[in-house]
């Protein structure tokens, strides 16, 4: 489905019958066998995850899995300091897929607002000087309250332009929404953003080129979820987005799916 990532698993070229654009493999109490149970199913997945540290104790577990790519990265609720990037951007010229990555301006992160900055900027400006152009890195963003500032980081960096950025879960303004559009940017939508007034809209005004589906999943680490709770939550997506663009599911299935292979492919 991908370019073969020489730090991790080459997800199948086989279109799936169900992409995942965001999931957290490693938080399953068995991410291997969650992964070949997806595999099995027709289910394949950008598995993103939340520290350099989760990412290379995963890679080598995940290395035959064809159906997982796997990204590295730093979410920023695990940011304290600015120097916590240094490990992921040390290894993002040996990476195609990163993510989960971004800005976190709810009053409970507030503490770590100017680290957090500092490490997505750093982190943008290395994806962008690292990415190829033949293959571009595959970037997953996390943006809460800070739409805006996640999308100068993008621009001011140039990863706006060399690496194909995903918002993942998007929450932003109107305007910020189609800037990002301007900018490049696709987005993934799960069940619970399609649960909201704006984010149903959002569905349905976006070009259709850009949207992916999306779980989150799951919740928590160890948690004893399964493929078949992935494949039902983006079942549940992929029918809220065919509501909101007034399409059939088949037909949204296929769409997400032929995004997913330009995305990646």
């Amino acid at each position: 489905m991908c370019e073969k990532d020489e730090t991790a698993g080459t997800p199948s070229r086989t279109d799936p019958r169900l992409f995942d654009a965001h999931c957290h493999l490693g938080w399953f109490a068995d991410p291997v066998a969650a992964a070949r149970d997806g595999a099995a199913a027709g289910l394949s997945a950008l598995a993103v995850t939340v520290s350099p540290g989760e990412y290379l104790e995963l890679r080598g577990r995940l290395a035959g899995e064809r159906n997982v790519a796997l990204a590295a990265g730093l979410h920023p609720w695990w940011v304290r300091d600015a120097r916590d990037a240094d490990e992921l951007v040390a290894l993002l010229p040996g990476v195609r897929h990163v993510g989960e990555v971004g800005l976190d301006a709810a009053p409970r992160r507030v503490a770590t607002w100017k680290a957090q900055l500092a490490c997505f900027e750093r982190i943008c400006e290395a994806c962008a000087r690292t990415s190829d152009p033949d293959a571009p890195k595959v970037v997953s963003v996390h943006a809460v309250r800070s739409a805006g500032a996640a999308l100068d980081a993008l621009e001011r960096t140039g990863a706006a332009g060399s690496c194909r950025c995903v918002l993942h879960w998007f929450s932003g303004s109107s305007d910020e929404l189609w800037r990002a559009v301007r900018l490049g940017c696709w987005f993934s939508l799960g069940e619970r953003a399609l649960a909201t007034r704006r984010g149903r809209e959002y569905a349905r005004v976006l070009p259709a080129g850009r949207i992916l589906a999306e779980t989150d999943l799951p919740e928590a680490e160890g948690s004893p979820a399964t493929a078949r709770d992935v494949i039902s939550s983006l079942e549940r997506a992929v029918a809220g987005i065919a509501s909101a663009r007034g399409a059939s599911p088949d037909e949204t299935r296929a769409l997400v799916a032929r995004n997913a292979e330009r995305l990646l492919g």
